[in-house]
């Protein structure tokens, strides 16, 4: 296989269709040269290339692991599987890091999101007290907004 063969990330497949994606960034030229090249060959009914996404979607008779091969064997492309995705606790941190880090940026770093969440908390508290809920949700969230505030604190 040459050494300029492009690499392709398998992000879908199933029988009859597949979507390709380059593994390194592509000029629009290559891209279609490329979607060109595997439209050419035998058994593929429809290429469509996207651009935006820089994703390749195939579409063709059967199973995708014969036109997989014919991929690599003609030196098209090297295959590989797409990584697989973080997990989820991963992503929700980082998704409530960027959060924290945007309202502080915006607030003049006088809130941060656990400030944020106390005071909604401490609001809630008192539409709960004031409507003669104080046994139940008003109690637990006065705590709870304490509990975050007290915790700040002790930083």
């Amino acid at each position: 296989m040459p050494a300029d063969t492009v690499a392709l990330e398998i992000r879908h497949a199933v029988a009859g269709r597949a979507r390709l994606r380059p593994k390194t960034a592509m000029g629009p030229a290559a891209f279609k040269a490329l979607g060109d090249r595997i439209a050419a060959m035998p058994n593929i009914r429809r290429v469509v290339m996207r651009p935006n996404t820089t994703s390749i979607i195939l579409e063709f008779a059967g199973q995708p692991e014969p036109i997989f091969e014919q991929i690599e064997a003609q030196g098209i492309a090297r295959l590989r599987p797409a990584p697989p995705p973080p997990p989820v606790g991963q992503i929700a941190q980082l998704g409530l890091l960027r959060a924290d880090m945007v309202l502080k940026d915006r607030t003049a770093n006088t809130l941060d999101l656990n400030s944020a969440v106390s005071l909604l908390l401490l609001g809630a508290a008192a539409i709960q007290a004031g409507r003669g809920q104080i046994a139940g949700p008003a109690t637990t969230l006065l705590m709870s907004a304490l509990n975050m505030l007290d915790r700040d604190r002790k930083k």
